[in-house]
Parts: structure tokens; sequence; C-alpha cells
């Protein structure tokens, strides 16, 4: 069985192969490839993944383990502004299908727009090589369409509606950042509709997959975390209780302004918010002043009046194993977003026994569980801020108050994680839907 998979970065060892820094994010691709070389099943994987112009068109391989090779395609794509479908796209993906010739294609996410242009030269009726719609999965990440519902996250109506030198340059305001998903959302609605099988993990992208793709076939389809989440913890861990970590702040979406609001005021001398991700929020000098955008510049707001100042430290992009020591000392780690489906921050965070604290939106009750494996606060995108940031509050206080409890409910999630994102079971979903895609039983 020959599968294409179509990935929104370039994996880690197609990057070095390049000679391309890749980007610590998507590790369940890399996750679920390594979980499909131990497999054993008769399966032959290629990836197809955006680069810059000057790698369009490169081809090459390499192996995961000793013998399982995975060949690779890279195609040229404008993933800085994603809202925008190229229809050169459908060329690049005809020359994948021609070349690869795959059994199935499994697309990767919705987000962008070479979903669309794979969903539309494998429905093609040209001379090309044409899979067909029966042939092609598309397995939810994030729904664009829920992301330009609630982008803007309890945020005050003035900030909404403000913007910073560098936002009217680049034509990105809060607003107009809203209104990208909203195209991005239109070309998920179009891809989704080539699919003839959509999967997921949550009742969240379930209901999602009904209304993008009615006559699809849904099913589920677990994710697998990156190797090193899976390795046994130390046997001493020891968490510091005044570290609060959160694996992303840099745009509405991730809610880093409610956990802000939420800690305004905190009598906590020793607290420190440590984030993965870019500081966006810096102003120290006039090249930071320029590129800083309203949003980054109301984190900064909230961080002085909240008397953050110091206690607030941007790690930048990190990699995995980076990640898994963040979570392993941190005394809670919290996910503040205002929509998500299924958060792989959060399995990540329990399988290393952090306990978690996180939004009860999207599908993130379905993958852990209020009060047995973490603390759900209630965050509606509509509401007003200091409300919802005041759910959060009671969850950080609740944790604060009874650690003993805290931790049990992370022992807890860790066990129900190692279950549901076994490496092995998941990649046995993956190859079930394969199979039943290409009409074989194996």
């Amino acid at each position: 069985m020959k599968v294409l998979w179509l990935c929104n970065l370039i994996p880690p060892q197609a990057g070095e192969v390049l000679g391309i820094q890749g980007i610590p994010k998507e590790g369940w691709v890399e996750g679920l490839m390594t979980a499909m070389a131990s497999s054993g099943a008769d399966i032959s994987l290629a990836v197809a993944f955006p680069v810059s112009e000057e790698y369009d068109g490169k081809r090459g391989s390499f192996f995961i383990g000793e013998t399982f090779e995975v060949s690779f395609f890279a195609f040229r794509e404008d993933t800085v502004h994603p809202e925008n479908f190229d229809p050169m796209l459908e060329g690049r993906m005809n020359r994948i299908l021609d070349e690869y010739h795959p059994d199935v294609v499994h697309i990767f996410g919705t987000e962008f727009p070479h979903a669309l242009a794979m969903g539309k030269a494998a429905c093609g009726d040209d001379f090309h090589y044409h899979p067909g719609r029966e042939k092609i999965l598309i397995t939810f990440q994030g729904i664009c369409a829920a992301v330009a519902a609630d982008y803007m996250a309890c945020l005050p109506d003035e900030i909404v509606s403000s913007a910073t030198f560098r936002d009217a340059l680049r034509k990105d305001s809060i607003k107009q950042q809203q209104e990208k998903f909203q195209a991005r959302a239109r070309n998920e609605l179009a891809a989704s509709g080539y699919a003839g099988y959509l999967g997921g993990r949550t009742s969240f992208d379930r209901k999602w997959a009904k209304r993008l793709g009615p006559e699809a076939k849904y099913k589920y389809a677990g994710e697998v975390m990156r190797a090193v989440f899976y390795e046994p913890l130390p046997e001493n861990i020891e968490r510091d209780p005044n570290v609060i970590f959160v694996s992303g702040a840099d745009y509405p979406l991730k809610g880093f302004h409610i956990l802000l609001r939420a800690l305004m005021d905190i009598n906590w001398p020793e607290l420190k918010i440590r984030v993965a991700g870019q500081d966006i929020v810096s102003q120290n000098t006039l090249k930071e002043k320029v590129k800083i955008s309203e949003y980054g510049k109301y984190l900064g707001e909230l961080i002085e009046r909240g008397n953050l100042q110091g206690k607030v430290e941007f790690l930048g992009r990190i990699p995995a194993e980076k990640m898994r020591e963040e979570y392993l000392k941190c005394g809670i780690y919290i996910c503040p977003s205002s929509v998500e489906n299924s958060p792989n921050s959060i399995v990540e965070a329990a399988l290393c026994e952090a306990p978690v604290i996180a939004s009860r939106v999207g599908g993130i009750p379905d993958i852990i569980e209020d009060k047995k494996e973490c603390l759900l606060y209630d965050c509606n995108a509509r509401k007003p801020l200091d409300e919802v940031a005041g759910s959060l509050r009671a969850c950080i206080e609740a944790v604060m108050a009874d650690p003993e409890a805290a931790k049990r409910r992370a022992q807890a999630a860790r066990e129900r994680a190692l279950k549901d994102h076994d490496p092995a079971t998941v990649a046995n979903q993956i190859i079930e839907i394969y199979t039943e895609m290409c009409g074989t039983d194996e």
C-alpha cells in the first residue's frame, strides 16, 4: 500500500537532508511516522510539505530506524499568507501525485491552501493521476471556522478595534487576523468536500465534520506524541510550585491575556510564568517598538498593570526535549485557549504528570476529564474578560490550596494519556482506515 502524507511543516528528518532548520511544532506527524515504522505493516510512505521557493521541487528520502525508508516531496507555498489560495498549487500537487502514484492520500489538517489544492488535484478528470475522493483522508487538527468564530477570546472592544504601526503596515490588525481565518475557513470547507474520509478524536471535530463534509465517512483517528514524552518519568520529580508553564501566547486565540488577567495583583512573590514561544511584548529597543503588535502591546500593559514585571519569561521555540523539561519542573501547566480541538500540549503535559488547568472549550473535555484528571474552567469567548479570568483564577487557587489532589489528578491523567495515545494502537487505527479506503484486507 502506497501512502502519501500531506503535512503543514517539514519533518525534521527531511529538513536535515535538505539543510533546512525545522520548526518544533506538529510533533504528532513525527510520532505517527515512528509508530508506522514499528508497526510492521506493508506500507510505503512518502511525505509532502511546503517550503520556500529555493527548495521547490526537491525530492529525496530518509530512514526511520534502519529499514523504514520515507520518500519526500517539497513544494513551494506562501505559508506567511495562508488565507490566499494560489491556483498554481494544484499543479504542484498533480506533479507529486503523478510521480508517487499513491493508493491513499492522507492530509494532515485543513489550515493551509495545499489541503484544498490536493483535493482538487486528487479528484480531477484530466490526464494526471487522480486517486479520487474515496482515497482521500483528512484528519482534523484545528478547525479554522471555529477559530474565526472565537478568535477574539474575550478581548475588550477597544483593543480589538486598535492597531499599531506594525499592524497597519502588514494589514494584520486583530480584526484582520480574524478575517484571515474566515478566508481560511472558506478554503477549509472546500477542501473537506473533496475528502471521502474525515478523521478526528473529539465530539467537537465530529460535529464540524458533519458540517464541513457531510458526505464523508468520519473515522476515529488518534494522535501519537513525540517519542521523548513516552519515556519513563524520573524517580523523584522536583516540581517548582511557583512555576506556571504555558505553551503558546503569540495570538489572542491562545488566551494568554486571560491568564495575565487572572493573575493580576495576586499575592505570589515567587511566581514565575514560563512561555514556550516568541516574545511579542518587549519594547526595549526602537526596533521592538516598531515591530510590536496591538496584541503584544496589550499583553505588556497587562503585565505592568498586574505587577507581573520580571515574572514572565518567553523561551522562544524549543524542541521536544526542552518542552519535556518544562512540563516536568512546572507546578501547573495551563492551556487558556478560547477554542481548541485536541491540543497536544495537554497530552504532553499529562504524560509528564504536570498538573493541568485548561479551558472547557472545543474538544478539551473529551481528552482530559475535569476534576478527575485536571481542572477545567468556564471559558466563553463572548463573555467579559474579568468573568472568564475569575474562573481561571479559582482553578489556580484550588491547585495551590491542595497540591496533593493536583498530584493525584496528574497521575490519573498520565495513565489515561498512555492508553489513549499508545503509539502502536494509534498506528493500527490509522492503518485500518487506509485498508478500508483501499478496499483490501491486510
